[in-house]
């Protein structure tokens, strides 16, 4: 049975959700997120307040997050009273005023910009599909991304409307800390920041509470280009987060949290701060939350750019507020953590999970996904696709179908040569090896582990051997500078490969720069040396004919780098001469 507290909560609530969702009334909803805002969801949302007001639409107008739809910002949703919502994409400020007088006066729902209709009905005598079962989206699972495009992020009352909070009341009035840590070690719950260790398992390493401070640490760093699902939870349903932060601490005995998430992320912060705040005004966060005996404080750690804190000891230097670089271990942070006390560090996704797991019961989340990891993969798609941004897929599903139905194929027509999993510390895999489960365990032992979500898919035109380079440059300017076969290694394999794009390989390179790598693997103090040459080995893995090529025939069949010729053999020293 729900509290008395809670009961209250989600009575005002529902008034407040039906007061916006009022099924009489024509409802209008556009996806503002920091992405979206690039291509003009903000002036399409003033656009579409102004014609509203100008033809003296009866229509309520709301903010809400993005549905994850990059490929199709500015995204609109619209409803006519009495009907479901539909969902058009690339809705741009000019087009926003025509589409509001065809939806809501002529009554035309306009097929050609719908990208479906929400729920499971469809609207009768019309040719628009159930956005469900368009090919995007029939293999996704949204438990994270239930709410994402559906309710205005920040507002605590449209979060509780939708169950949220249901998960904390439960933890707080019907179980022990003990049993919370159960479930979630039941539930197979494995962190996804990369490392997929077993949540509920750390949760335990702190052991009962022995008096004095214990703290939770969130990683909201996310440096990994081509990876922003982190953000993107941040940006769109910050409740969420905030809702496991506070079962994780309770199950813990934390006493404080600190959310280390980068200044950057501007209207990220700006929602998530908007939800903390909110808590707090109700009695959510703070002292005796919810009538019982637990007590938290959430601290929001808005620092500068440094990927390296995402390695867990120095981010909690970073916290600190010393300079971010890591320590060496044991002691580990359960033992010796932030300002010296037990401490557990969690990555955004893994926390955000845990209102869902306490929801179903650990052993019906353990049904979905794989048996290596239960749930759901959150997914950045990027790259050569026709349909790049935010997915949530069964743990498990094939790889290939993700890459041709959920990111709409490789765009132009082309073929897909390559993967590139995992951020700059993953791997490359060949095209060839993507008939396979979307899985951690399986993509690790293929030389491109999935890590935290981010999937690069490259078309028949890359240049392998630039990429690898690229990548290189981002890892030697990354790394903090405190272990010396870090810092030399990843300096020595950039401009090593910066010299054989330029046409100035020579031949032993290959087997310099692998030995380096292993240097770095066997001697560097954190991840970021051990996994850097990651990259490199799997691209040689599977393209190794492709670096040949730049070494001995001064070639890049993509025409790609400046140094070399994209046809016929020649010696780029030779070809600068003649």
């Amino acid at each position: 049975m729900p509290s008395d507290i809670y009961a209250s909560l989600r009575q005002e609530a529902e008034r407040a959700w039906t007061e916006w969702d009022d099924p009489s009334a024509a409802r209008i909803s556009v996806g503002i997120s920091a992405a979206a805002l690039t291509v003009g969801a903000g002036r399409t949302l003033d656009a579409i307040r102004a014609t509203v007001a100008e033809l003296g639409i009866e229509a309520n107008i709301l903010e809400v997050g993005d549905i994850g739809f990059s490929w199709a910002d500015p995204v609109v949703h619209i409803a006519r009273p009495g009907m479901p919502r539909v969902t058009y994409g690339n809705v741009s400020a000019d087009a926003a005023p025509q589409l509001a007088r065809d939806v809501l006066i002529d009554g035309n729902l306009r097929p050609d910009l719908a990208l479906g209709v929400q729920g499971d009905a469809p609207i009768p005598d019309t040719e628009i599909p159930l956005l469900k079962d368009q090919s995007w989206m029939r293999d996704q699972l949204r438990l994270v991304m239930a709410d994402f495009g559906h309710i205005e992020p920040g507002n605590v009352l449209h979060y509780a409307a939708r169950g949220g909070l249901a998960s904390l009341d439960r933890a707080l009035h019907g179980m022990s800390p003990q049993e919370v840590i159960d479930q979630v070690r039941t539930s197979g719950l494995r962190g996804r920041g990369g490392a997929l260790f077993p949540a509920g398992v750390k949760w335990g390493f702190m052991g009962p509470p022995s008096g004095g401070d214990r703290y939770l640490a969130i990683n909201g760093e996310e440096g990994d280009p081509g990876a922003f699902t982190d953000a993107a939870i941040v940006e769109n349903d910050p409740h969420r987060l905030l809702e496991g932060v506070l079962i994780a601490a309770y199950a813990m005995g934390c006493t404080k949290t600190y959310i280390h998430i980068r200044a950057e992320y501007r209207l990220p912060l700006l929602r998530l701060r908007r939800a903390l705040h909110e808590l707090e005004e109700r009695g959510l966060v703070g002292r005796n939350i919810m009538g019982t005996e637990f007590s938290h404080e959430i601290e929001i750690e808005a620092t500068g750019h440094a990927y390296i804190c995402g390695e867990e000891t120095a981010l909690m230097e970073s916290v600190e507020g010393k300079r971010g670089a890591p320590r060496p271990r044991p002691p580990f942070p359960a033992a010796y953590g932030i300002f010296g006390r037990p401490t557990t560090i969690n990555n955004v996704k893994t926390i955000s999970y845990v209102p869902t797991v306490l929801a179903m019961g650990g052993e019906e989340f353990a049904k979905i996904g794989a048996e290596s990891a239960s749930g759901t993969a959150m997914l950045s798609l990027s790259g050569h696709i026709n349909k790049p941004g935010i997915a949530e897929i069964p743990v498990g599903i094939n790889l290939a179908g993700v890459i041709e139905n959920v990111a709409g194929g490789i765009r132009g027509g082309k073929q897909a040569k390559a993967l590139q999993c995992g951020g700059p510390l993953g791997g490359i895999m060949s095209a060839d090896e993507m008939d396979m489960p979307a899985e951690f365990q399986a993509m690790t032992a293929k030389g491109s582990p999935l890590g935290s979500g981010g999937i690069l898919a490259l078309d028949e035109d890359t240049c392998i051997v630039d990429l690898v380079k690229n990548i290189s440059e981002f890892i030697d300017a990354e790394s903090c500078g405190k272990c010396f076969p870090c810092r030399k290694g990843a300096t020595h394999i950039s401009r090593l490969l910066a010299t054989i794009v330029e046409g100035f390989g020579q031949t032993g390179d290959l087997n310099k720069l692998q030995s380096i790598g292993q240097s770095m693997v066997a001697g560097s103090l954190c991840g970021l040396g051990q996994l850097a040459p990651g990259v490199l080995n799997n691209a040689v893995r599977y393209f190794e004919s492709e670096f040949a090529e730049h070494i001995d025939d001064k070639r890049c069949r993509a025409g790609v780098c400046a140094g070399l010729t994209a046809d016929a053999p020649q010696p780029a020293v030779e070809a600068a001469i003649a």
